[in-house]
């Protein structure tokens, strides 16, 4: 019993001296690409989503609550749990049921079309 407890200081003694010794200076090229782009981009660009439900279409920050860009554009769904589990909410996004009291408002899609009509909102 004695040896496992010095054996399991030893290894905290050494793993608290390693991580001593490490740099900490980060460089852009050893981060993943997306921490890399975070850190070499100095402007950040805001992605608009553009929304459409009966003909209205609206500009909405990709990211951002679903439930507040949904109401903004005249869609009432009901809401009875607020927490995404009872689907009372649930709408159609671009052919998807989504639960906007939990959604967030998807990125811009790449398609030149779903880009100028804007992705359909069904209740």
């Amino acid at each position: 019993m004695k040896t496992f407890f010095t054996i399991l200081i030893t290894l905290i003694i050494c793993l608290s001296a390693e991580a001593f010794t490490t740099s900490t200076t980060t460089n852009a090229a050893a981060l993943p690409p997306t921490q890399a782009s975070w850190t070499t981009s100095s402007s950040t660009s805001l992605q608009m989503t553009v929304l459409s439900y009966n003909g209205k279409k609206k500009d909405f920050k990709a990211g951002s609550p679903l439930k507040t860009a949904v109401a903004q554009l005249g869609v009432k769904p009901r809401y009875s749990c607020k927490k995404g589990e009872c689907a009372t909410c649930q709408i159609s996004l671009a052919g998807r049921m989504t639960k906007p009291c939990v959604a967030k408002v998807p990125p811009e899609p790449t398609l030149k079309s779903l880009k100028e009509k804007g992705l359909e909102i069904k209740a």
